[in-house]
Order: structure tokens, then sequence, then C-alpha cells
């Protein structure tokens, strides 16, 4: 109601403190709903791994058992139709020998019989014999080879006279010498119709030829496939690609487990190397043996267990992240108000900064034409945002006309060779002021290798170009002052050659003109004239190259040359108070690659210094060497025994700092500038033995071209 004053808040509270307050309450529940939670989620990242693990585990074990299960069940009908074909061979040729067929009942032990037909061609069998009820070996499939041969005392011919019976008889693995390797006997009794015993008949197979059911189907090395008689015997096994047989495995677990369950599976050592494995077993139905098969434990869990410890690994770091979210989030609650003061000052400073080093990116399609600007080269530019971007030739318009060429240039080759430009323009900003930018531009292809497209960064340098004019304009008038402080001596250097030469030429002319001198003594002093006054020029040229502010010339230059120079120029008007000063130049480091005018800049401050530290010095030395530094560099070095540098030697290369009193501290700050630009590098250090050395490196000629 207009004129009607605010009634006064009876509560003594302030609404921004039952504010705050709220806000502390909420923060504590939600700090509390955040804890309540990730313990929940630890929970879960801890059970459900476990769970998985277990259930993969048995899956994998389930599945293994299955594997070996059905391996057996190969094996077994494999090992069953091969002992069938053998046992109807056996049959057959029982019959033809009581029969008298195909002569096989003539053949005597000196002669024995040849057996052929399709049992003979058979290749799964290395030999078929009949043996007389005596032991005599009477037909063979190896002819007369085997003649001579009487086995009444094998035990597959023993085994027949001792129990009657037409069951097949499957030998223990024995050396054959006439074979020359392990073989399996296969064995019948043979009676006569009045069931008396009149012979065996025999089949020899190789014991690998009981479990070649594994040919084509994946076999780990590490797997066992066997085949065991009843009575312990193994009769052919191989692991490894090795094949063996005979093997005594009584009352070991496999016997144990097969008789206990003739076709069952268990987890166990094999019984010869002891490695935990599971075993598929199953017993023949006509036969005293049984097929196994055998996979190790580690190679059936080694899937799960690769995979637990991925789920652990993803568990460990769910739960790591999980905890570590929780402490940050409540530790960001805790920190809230405190962070929002400093996150905003933080973001004061970020914007501050960028707005400084007034870089802004850009995006140019080609195809289009369209450009894309950051807000901040709106601000550097001067441009209203609200305008949008500009275009190509609303860019182009605030270039100069140089500019415009270098874009032009940059574009085109960038499309070209498809390579990164980097180039420097000058442009103005909508207010009229000229600046200068720094533009880096990196191309992109299209599927086709086509460039379409360009987008790179924008960097106002018109400080730094300001800056590096300004400090060739310092190291200009640095040059000029040490003229200024030379400018009370130049009259005296050059009075003394200049008054020289005219004592010569009056001297000269006296001659002349008494006419009774002799010519060759005026002669004589009008060379000495001309000496001193080609002296005095040196110094009028040496000076003139000091002061001079010509543009920066890089070219291969003698260092002696320059160190004379800075001698000389460093010494002029001046004692030399005793100071011996050398220098050493290296056989391949005579030349180096360089602005003659500023490297003398340089050696004539570091001259100066080292005069000054030797000033107070016994026997004041200063040694200017030149050394090879690699094969693209070379090392010039100024070193005195003076007092050194002192503890505060780190920032002598800073602008005016200086250790001297009356002293700017832009002498090394200059050098290092002119160094820098040269792509050198300069450093000071103090020598063991006292004094200092201040040492820079140029680009050097290589020795072949000096």
């Amino acid at each position: 109601m207009p004129g009607r004053k605010p009634t006064p808040n009876p509560d003594p509270m302030s609404d921004g403190r039952l504010h705050e307050i709220s806000e502390l309450k909420a923060g504590q529940r939600t700090r509390l709903l955040i804890g309540l939670f990730a313990a929940f989620v630890l929970v879960l990242v801890v059970l459900a791994p476990i769970q998985r693990i277990q259930v993969e585990r048995r899956e994998a074990v389930e599945a293994a058992i299955r594997q070996n299960e059905n391996r057996a069940i190969m094996l077994e009908q494999y090992l069953t139709r091969t002992l069938e074909a053998a046992n109807i061979a056996t049959l057959h040729l029982a019959e033809r020998f009581v029969h008298g067929e195909g002569g096989l009942s003539h053949g005597t032990l000196d002669r024995p019989a040849r057996i052929g037909g399709p049992i003979a061609g058979n290749p799964s069998f290395l030999g078929v014999s009949l043996v007389d009820a005596d032991g005599n070996l009477v037909a063979s499939t190896l002819g007369t080879r085997v003649a001579g041969t009487n086995v009444r005392n094998h035990p597959a011919f023993r085994i027949h006279v001792q129990q009657p019976g037409d069951r097949l008889f499957v030998s223990v693995p024995a050396f054959s010498r006439r074979l020359g390797r392990e073989v399996i006997w296969l064995t019948r009794r043979i009676e006569r119709e009045d069931g008396s015993f009149a012979g065996v008949a025999a089949i020899n197979i190789a014991p690998e030829q009981l479990i070649g059911f594994h040919d084509g189907v994946s076999v780990r090395p590490s797997d066992i496939i066997s085949v065991i008689g009843l009575d312990g015997i193994t009769r052919a096994r191989i692991t490894g690609g090795q094949i063996s047989a005979g093997e005594d495995l009584r009352g070991t677990l496999a016997m144990r487990r097969q008789e206990a369950d003739p076709d069952g599976t268990y987890l166990g050592p094999g019984a010869l190397d002891g490695k935990i494995r599971f075993f598929s077993h199953r017993r023949l139905e006509d036969y005293p043996l049984f097929a196994t098969y055998g996979v190790l434990r580690d190679d059936v869990l080694r899937p799960a267990r690769q995979r637990a410890r991925l789920i652990v690994a993803v568990a460990a770091l769910v739960a790591v992240i999980t905890i570590a979210f929780a402490l940050v989030l409540i530790s960001l609650l805790r920190r809230r108000d405190r962070w929002t003061a400093e996150t905003a000052e933080a973001n004061r400073r970020l914007e501050e900064a960028q707005r400084i080093a007034r870089v802004g990116d850009w995006d140019f399609d080609l195809e289009t034409g369209r450009i894309s600007w950051s807000p901040q080269l709106y601000e550097m530019y001067g441009r209203d945002p609200a305008s949008g971007p500009p275009t190509l030739a609303e860019f182009e318009a605030m270039l100069d006309e140089d500019s415009r060429l270098v874009v032009a240039e940059a574009i085109t080759e960038a499309i070209v060779t498809g390579e990164p430009q980097v180039y420097e323009l000058r442009a103005k900003t909508a207010g009229g002021a000229e600046s200068h930018r720094l533009i880096s531009a990196i191309p992109t292809r299209n599927g086709e290798g086509r460039v379409v497209r360009m987008y790179g960064t924008d960097q106002d340098i018109s400080d730094r170009k300001r800056m590096d004019q300004l400090e060739a304009e310092l190291s200009h008038l640095s040059r000029v002052e040490a003229m200024n402080a030379m400018a009370a001596t130049l009259a005296h250097e050059l009075n003394q050659p200049l008054a020289a030469a005219a004592n010569f030429l009056v001297g000269s002319r006296k001659i002349l003109s008494s006419g009774k001198g002799d010519r060759e003594d005026a002669a004589e002093g009008l060379r000495a004239a001309q000496h001193q006054v080609q002296f005095a020029g040196e110094i009028i040229r040496r000076v003139r190259a000091m002061v001079s502010n010509d543009p920066k010339e890089l070219r291969s230059v003698p260092i002696a040359r320059i160190i004379d120079d800075a001698i000389a120029l460093g010494t002029m008007g001046t004692k030399r108070d005793g100071i011996d000063i050398r220098k050493r130049i290296g056989a391949n480091a005579a030349f180096v690659v360089a602005d003659r005018i500023q490297i003398q800049q340089v050696l004539l401050n570091l001259i100066r210094n080292a005069r000054e530290a030797v000033a107070t010095a016994e026997k004041p030395a200063i040694m200017i060497r030149s050394s090879r530094a690699d094969a693209n560099h070379v090392t010039i070095t100024v070193e005195d025994n003076g007092s050194g540098f002192g503890a505060d030697s780190a920032s002598m290369f800073t602008a005016f700092s200086s250790g001297k009193a009356q002293g700017l501290g832009l002498g090394l700050s200059i050098s290092r500038t002119i160094i820098e630009s040269h792509g050198g590098r300069i450093w000071i250090e103090n020598l063991p033995t006292g004094g200092a050395r201040v040492s820079f490196t140029l680009p050097g000629v290589e020795p072949e071209a000096n």
C-alpha cells in the first residue's frame, strides 16, 4: 500500500541466517544419504563379484566335466570299434584255420603260411598270426620272416591255454623284436569242433592305435588320454604329444575310483605327474579295459580366474570410485560455502588471465566460407558478438595489403600441402587500432584426402612486437651509452695518430723543399703518415660499427676478428692496468654464423665486466676461448681470475638486476637476448680455482667449409 511502512520482522533471527541453517541441515541429510548410498554400493560391489565368480567357476567346471565325459564316451566308442574289428578278424582267422581254408592249417614252424586278404591289408594291424596248440607260429602276414617262432611262454598264449573261452584278450604292451617296437597282442583261443584247444589267433597293434580318436579334436598339451586295463597296466597313454604304454597304476586313485564307479568323473592328482585334473572314465562292456580323459584343473579354471581377476579389478575400481566420489561429495558439501567464494575468485582470475593472454580460436569452412569465432576474438577485435563472425571478405578488410597476401598464401599452402601454417599479420580492430596477430592454422582433410576445413588460434602479440622493438632500441642505446663513455677519450685517441701523421708530413716536406735530403727518407715519412691516418680511420670504423643500428645480418664471420674488435673497443681510452688479455681460437671453432656487430656487443659487455672483476686481483688476467660444442655449435667463453659471481647469480640475466653500485643491470640481459635470437644459449659459473666464466654458444660453420 503506498505510504505504508514495512512491518519489522519480530523474529530476531534474520531470514539469511535461517536460510544458512536450513542449508546446513540439508547438507547434513545429504551427506548421510551419500554415506548410506556408498555403503549400499560397496555391499553390492563385494557380493555381486563373489557370486559372479562362483557362478563362472561352477559353469567352467560343469562345462569341463561335460566335455570330459563326452570325450571319454568318444574314446570308449572308438576303442570298442577298434577291438570289435580285431575280434571279428580273429574269429574269421580261427574259422579258416579250423576248416583248413586258404592253406592256413598247412603252415609249419619252419615254413609258416602267409595270411592274405582284407585282414592282412588292414592298416590298423601291424601283424596277424596263427599259433598252433604247441605255440608254434604257423601262419602270419609276415611270411617266412617269423619262421622258427614259438610263443608258448608268451602271456598272450598262456592265458588261452589256462582259461578256456572265446573272449578277445588284450595283452599288456611288450617290445617286439620282429617289429622293433612296443606292441599290444589281441588274441583269441581257437577250439576244434570237439572243444579241444587248437591254437591262438593273434593280431598285433600299436598302443597309439587304441587312442587315435583324438585326431582332429582340439586337445591341450596337458590333457591325458589313457586306455587302462582293469589289471592296472596302461595299454596306451598320450599327454603333451608324448605316447607311452605299460605304466603300472595298481593301487592308485585312478584304479580305486574306477572300481568304485566304472563310469564316473572325479578330481584328483595324476598318477604319474601329481597334477590335479578332472578325470572322466568309462569301462568297456565286453573287455577288461576302461578309457579315461583328464584335463588340468588350472586349464579349466584359467578363463574363469582371468575373468575373476578382471571382475575383482573392476569391482575394486568401482569401490574406489564410489568411496572417492562419496568422500569428494561430502567434502564438497562441507566446504561449499568457502569454495563458492574461492571458486568465484578463481574464475575471475582465470577470465583475467585469458583476457591478458589475448588468445582466441577460430574455425574456417573452406567449402561454405563460414568462419566461427570464440568469444575472446570478438573482444580482441572489438566486434559485437550479436553481429556474428565475419565473412572472409570482412576479415580481409581488417588487414593491410601485406597481411592479405600472407593469409591468401597460407590458405593456398595449407590446401596444397595439408601442413599446419604459422604466420603473422597486422589487423585493425573495430576501433581503428592496429594490432599484430600470431595465427596458427591447422588444415583438416575429408575422407577423400582433400582439405575442406581449417581451424586454429589467434593471439594478439602487439605487446611482444613493441617489446622487441624497445629491446632493439635499448640495445642500440646501450651501445650509444658506451660510446658516450668513450667520447671524452676519442679525441685523445685520434689526436695521437693524426699528430704523428702531421709530423711525418712536415718532415717529408722539409726534406723535399731543401733539396738536400734523401728522397727515400721523404717517401718513408709519407708511408709512416699514411699508416697513422689508416690507424685513425680504423678507430673511427670501430666506433661507427658499434653505434650503428643496422638490421641483424647473419653470415659466416671469423671469431678472431670479433674478439679483436671487442678488446680494442673495451680498452679504448683506458690503461691496460697490467691486465693480461689473451685469446685462444680452436682449430675447428674459428667461424660462426652470426651478426658480427651484435656478438661484438656481447663480448664488449663481458670484457668490461671481466676487467672490473679483476681490478683487485694480484695478477689480473682474462682469457677468451672458442671451442667446438657439438657438430652444429661453437662455444665462446670469457674467463677471469676475479672475485666471481655472488650467491644470487641466477638473477644476473634479469633486466635491471646488477651487482654494481652504478650499473643498470642491462648488459647480461641484452647479451642473453642477442644470443638466444641467434639460436644459442648463455650461462655463467664460478671456477673452482677462483674467478668466473661466462659461456655462450653460437651456430658454427662446419670445419670443411672453412
